[in-house]
């Protein structure tokens, strides 16, 4: 039981620093953004509020994803339709090291 606390000590904050980092900033309007959801929904979400896939792939749970049109409520709809979380796009692109 030590053994997994110790552990979760360790990694704990070693895996919330970039989730903080991703959701401790304010969403730009007009910017690609994270779209976490769904595996097999997140297309469907995305094309409900009227935005589209950018970028050559896609994670298992997430997508990166403009806005055709009205990009300053395209994070309230993307939330509407059932995408469990919307971010910064370009956060996350900075930390994976595009």
């Amino acid at each position: 039981m030590r053994v997994i606390a110790m552990i979760c000590l360790i990694l704990g904050p070693l895996i919330a620093a970039p989730v903080l980092a991703l959701t401790g900033r304010p969403i730009q309007t007009a910017t690609t953004l994270l779209v976490v959801g769904p595996m097999n929904g997140l297309p469907d979400i995305l094309h409900r509020a009227g935005g589209r896939p950018i970028g050559p792939t896609r994670a298992p749970f997430a997508l990166l994803a403009v806005a055709d049109d009205h990009p300053e409520s395209f994070p309230e709809r993307l939330k509407a339709e059932g995408a469990w979380l919307v971010l910064d796009g370009a956060i996350a692109a900075q930390l994976c090291g595009v």
